[in-house]
């Protein structure tokens, strides 16, 4: 929920209306309090394909999905990674009442963690390159205590600094023959760049995935055969700082922009 609503506020930001009129009307993120503009609602009773689903949604709920749509974007719980060096507090706090300025509720107790180091895996499936821009420019500003989560923000509760330990990007339908990079069915892809899912599906399966779905690998970056059969391409190690993922990042982020400035 932190990284979807980070996600619209950036998507909020740089959209305007010169690009919903090139886009149909439609907006790079969608309000889904408003029953004609949520994308959900739009699709509720619609017996459409899933194809035009996806392509009738908006960028954030291509990403994140909706009531008619699956969401490409998977998170697990995050556990401590040493529970002993986890701290909690116990504090308490009113609720103030905005008329009088009076207790409304309270006194009450809740608790609070103030040091420790939490775990996760993130999971995108079927993602197109500038999906992945947009989600490292929210993973980047969490990482840089630019983005706070759960209850008391504004007390100053909430801040996290985000780390990226490891990033593999699998292609299960590709294959290394020798130094060539194959799609399954023999055809030949650049080692040189990366792909996007739209790079592998068709404009006329209507999912409305950009063709030119592809970006210059980054320095250090290659394709791998992993144990599958399959292919992938791994963040480099920098030791206790994590994985070297910004390189990557920050050239799916010119996908992101090509969405913005053109309409795709």
């Amino acid at each position: 929920g932190v990284l979807r609503a980070h996600c619209e506020r950036l998507a909020r930001t740089v959209d305007s209306d010169e690009r919903r009129q090139r886009h149909n009307g439609k907006p790079l993120a969608c309000d889904p309090l408003n029953e004609r503009n949520a994308c959900g609602r739009r699709l509720e009773g619609k017996e459409w394909s899933s194809a035009r689903k996806h392509n009738e949604s908006c960028f954030l709920c291509q990403l994140f999905g909706n009531t008619s749509l699956a969401s490409h974007f998977r998170i697990e719980d995050g556990y401590p990674k040493n529970p002993d060096a986890v701290r909690q507090e116990e504090r308490n706090g009113v609720a103030i009442d905005r008329v009088f300025g009076s207790v409304a509720v309270g006194p009450f107790n809740y608790e609070t963690v103030t040091a420790g180091e939490f775990q996760t895996s993130l999971h995108l499936k079927n993602f197109t390159l500038a999906q992945l821009g947009l989600l490292s420019l929210a993973l980047r500003d969490l990482s840089a205590e630019r983005v706070r989560i759960g209850f008391a923000k504004s007390r100053g509760l909430g801040v996290v600094t985000g780390k990226v330990t490891e990033l593999t990007l699998r292609y299960p339908l590709c294959e290394l023959d020798g130094e060539q990079l194959r799609f399954l069915g023999g055809k030949a892809l650049d080692k040189s760049k990366l792909y996007g899912v739209g790079a592998f599906v068709a404009e006329n399966e209507g999912y409305g995935y950009p063709s030119s779905d592809e970006v210059a690998l980054p320095p250090n970056y290659g394709y791998i055969a992993d144990e599958w059969l399959g292919v992938e391409v791994r963040a480099p190690s920098r030791d206790d700082a994590g994985a070297d993922w910004q390189p990557l990042g920050r050239a799916c982020v010119a996908q992101w922009k090509a969405v913005v400035e053109d309409g795709r």
